[in-house]
């Protein structure tokens, strides 16, 4: 019977010893690669917890207190909030700022809904959020890197304890809430040209903080949307949530192209029917009627001041402010509209 040369059999022994050493070492690598990203993790989540101490005690949720109710046909309060931008610094905005103005217009919501509860209940309030409720760091303008005033970690756990916080205002006023959430560009990770994700966004990473925070509400609804247009339905109203720059080229359109963009949707388009479309991310507080002569485009503002660059590339600046709108549920349509100043 025939048998390998011996100096075959040494090279077979050899080849093994190192497939067996390279093994050792891919093992060595890769208990070294989870021990440090548990430690990673680890780190974010002290990060977090301790980043939330430092804003201070997490309240209760109150329970409602719906107050004098007049005799009328129930209606639907809607806030509308976007464009917040946290993180932002400019001559007359910071994180503090934007904290103070967004908390600002739900108190003065709360306010206008007791009001309306004069004529009519509203116990229940769908509160959209629509995008760029952070500033990002530098992945869209990675010229301005001194018009931040804290790093993406600090946006993402500032931002997430103020949405919870509004959110808890609105569950202290109505008896049920419903949030439906949008982000925005500035919440991007990497720049266009990378290939991640559009859902992969600080945005939605805020969302989600935000419902952990506020934990389980049996008065709550907000469920993730892992679309980047989000259905908003109010009874027999319905409206589309988009950030804004989902429409024209590099992520800007004119008015008028928004609205012939919207008309398309309506038309068919877009496989759902709706009535309205509410827009973000041109910091302006507009409002136009749509072909079919029943919906509208709404343009939301920001809680931003002194922007720099829509100055001086677009000449264009407004008033902080965000919207509030009442719905009637059965006609399916808003019934009356506000806009909420929140400057100083």
């Amino acid at each position: 019977m025939a048998t390998e040369p011996l100096d075959q059999f040494a090279d077979r022994t050899a080849e093994l010893r190192d497939l067996r050493d390279a093994n050792m070492r891919l093992a060595q690598q890769l208990f070294k690669a989870k021990q440090r990203n548990e430690r990673l993790i680890e780190a974010a989540h002290e990060g977090a917890y301790d980043a939330m101490i430092a804003l201070g005690r997490v309240q209760p949720v109150k329970p409602a207190k719906p107050g004098r109710v007049g005799d009328g046909s129930p209606e639907v309060a809607m806030w509308i909030m976007g464009d917040w931008q946290l993180g932002k610094k400019t001559v007359d905005y910071n994180s503090q700022i934007a904290r103070d103005r967004a908390l600002r217009f739900a108190e003065k919501a709360v306010k206008i809904t007791g009001m309306q509860r004069a004529a009519r209940p509203v116990d229940h309030c769908v509160i959209t959020f629509g995008g760029d409720m952070v500033e990002g760091a530098c992945f869209q303008f990675p010229s301005q890197p001194f018009e931040i005033d804290s790093t993406i970690f600090d946006q993402y756990v500032a931002t997430a304890r103020l949405l919870a916080d509004v959110v808890r205002l609105a569950l202290s006023t109505y008896s049920t809430v419903e949030v439906v959430a949008e982000w925005g560009n500035h919440g991007r990770i990497g720049s266009k040209r990378d290939s991640l994700p559009r859902s992969d966004n600080v945005d939605r990473m805020c969302f989600a903080l935000a419902r952990e925070i506020l934990g389980t509400q049996d008065r709550l609804v907000w469920e993730d949307g892992e679309d980047d247009i989000q259905r908003v339905e109010i009874g027999n109203y319905r409206a589309l949530l988009i950030h804004g720059d989902e429409i024209g080229r590099g992520g800007f359109a004119s008015p008028m192209t928004i609205v012939r963009h919207a008309d398309r949707w309506a038309s068919g388009a877009y496989p759902w029917a709706f009535t309205d479309v509410l827009i973000h991310h041109y910091h302006q507080h507009q409002e136009w009627g749509m072909a079919n002569g029943r919906g509208h485009v709404y343009m939301t503002g920001s809680l931003e001041s002194s922007n720099r660059y829509a100055r001086d590339t677009m000449a264009a600046s407004a008033e902080p402010s965000q919207r509030l709108h009442f719905i009637d549920p059965v006609r399916g349509r808003v019934t009356a509209s506000y806009q909420i100043y929140v400057g100083d």
